[in-house]
């Protein structure tokens, strides 16, 4: 991250303590953030949350370093504290009758949000559960810790003494990392689990792809698309509720109500369209329509150092173009998975769509075969893809504890982009980064695309 330095005009709300007084200040951030916007977005959210508004920017972020402010104490010490914090700013106010002095002021972190108690409401709501088969009912007595991720014929490939590395839910480290991704050793037995699937459905319905390898058969592909979406409606479900409720507990403050009202919003898009994809999986499921999911896969010989499950809405594709606008609410989004498969000599990468997603998909797999055609390298783009879109994960720690510190750095920088509220999506991001850290390769390509 670079240390952005910006300056903004700004105004005291009705709810601030000093709207009887202050007629306006210029506010000064340090921020740290990867690019410009994302300072800009974060100071703005900084200020609302202080029950200021801003009305225009007096000096747009730039990049600035502790040379910058030699001399300066107040700038000194706040870019030094900035470093600790990822955030530090000072007021410079004028007061109403022209008299009073009110700069400068540095402001406190009141009403900060309660992340820990955020990230408390959705493991309550994690552990609950509930079975998520089309045809679940009372019978469906049993909740069990469902493995997204093959325990067996995936997991314990990569573990080390039933170990791998995943993304860290702990609160402490989540803090440490400023609210970015960071991997920890954690065993094998709780990684990747949701409490989606009563014990009879886990077992009856994935049989064909935990006790065989992927061949592949249309009905193998639909069941991984089935289970990586079925978790993703889990997870989207849980974290709508705690937003939902989050907002209602900070009403309060300005700044932080309006932004979990956005985080709930576009969690709502989302989940819309989740479910409504999972209507179009379970009719081909029941009804034993396999065809209806289209898959291409790619086939690897190599010991596998990552495994994973996930899905996206392409938004850009590989060649940095626009697919698809995530934000339109009256627009059904198309959905694609993809899937780590132990194979019979290998493992596989399977990227699958329901036949109503084809127009977008072919497109997004489209733009990866052009890629790949140009430069010969399939194994960056696939390891881009899936680190930068994927927090369902596990990864070999032989291999991770093998990787250079910037490599293990790149990887953990790419992995928070997505989740970073403030930062607009790059429609590159998966078009370049990432280069020469997987090592993977790919022999063969099966595909039924049309």
């Amino acid at each position: 991250m670079k240390t952005y330095f910006l300056s903004l005009q700004v105004v005291p709300n009705a709810k601030s303590p000093y709207s009887n007084d202050i007629a306006g200040a210029l506010a000064s951030y340090w921020i740290l953030a990867d690019s410009a916007e994302a300072a800009l977005a974060r100071s703005r959210f900084m200020v609302r949350k202080s029950e200021w508004d801003v009305v225009a920017i007096d000096m747009a972020p730039t990049v600035a370093t502790r040379n910058d402010f030699r001399g300066k104490d107040i700038g000194l010490q706040q870019y030094d504290l900035a470093q600790g914090r990822g955030v530090a700013s000072v007021y410079a106010a004028w007061s109403k009758d022209g008299k009073s002095s009110y700069g400068p002021i540095t402001m406190e972190r009141t009403d900060a949000f309660d992340l820990e108690s955020y990230q408390s409401e959705i493991q309550q709501k994690m552990r609950k559960g509930r079975c998520l088969h089309y045809d679940a009912g009372v019978r469906c007595s049993r909740i069990i810790d469902a493995h997204s991720i093959q325990k067996n014929g995936a997991l314990s490939l990569i573990a080390d003494a039933g170990n791998v590395y995943a993304i860290s839910r702990n609160f402490t480290d989540v803090k440490k990392s400023r609210g970015g991704v960071c991997f920890t050793r954690q065993g094998i037995g709780m990684v990747s689990t949701f409490r989606g699937f009563c014990e009879r459905h886990d077992t009856e319905v994935f049989a064909p792809i935990d006790t065989r390898p992927l061949q592949p058969t249309t009905q193998q592909v639909l069941l991984y698309a089935y289970r990586s979406l079925c978790r993703e409606v889990f997870v989207k479900e849980g974290a709508f509720q705690s937003l939902e409720q989050q907002a209602q507990h900070n009403a309060a403050n300005t700044g932080i109500h309006t932004l979990l009202s956005d985080m709930r919003q576009g969690t709502e898009i989302g989940l819309k369209n989740l479910r409504l994809q999972k209507q179009l999986y379970d009719e081909s499921l029941s009804t034993e329509t396999y065809s209806d999911v289209k898959y291409v896969v790619f086939h690897s010989a190599q010991m596998p150092t990552i495994v994973f499950s996930g899905l996206i809405y392409p938004h850009f594709d590989f060649l940095g173009r626009q697919l698809q606008d995530l934000g339109n609410k009256s627009q059904t989004l198309d959905l694609i998975t993809f899937s780590f498969a132990p194979m019979s000599a290998g493992w596989g990468i399977v990227f699958a769509w329901h036949v109503r997603s084809g127009k977008t998909c072919l497109e997004f797999m489209k733009s990866l075969a052009t890629r790949i055609a140009h430069d010969r390298n399939p194994g960056d783009h696939l390891f881009r893809l899936v680190v930068s879109n994927c927090e369902n994960l596990a990864i070999a720690p032989q291999w991770w504890e093998s990787l250079s510190q910037p490599s293990r750095s790149a990887v953990e920088k790419a992995a928070s982009e997505m989740a970073d509220v403030f930062s607009p999506v790059r429609s590159d991001y998966i078009a370049s980064g990432l280069e020469g850290i997987s090592g993977w390769q790919f022999d063969e390509v099966v595909s039924d695309m049309e």
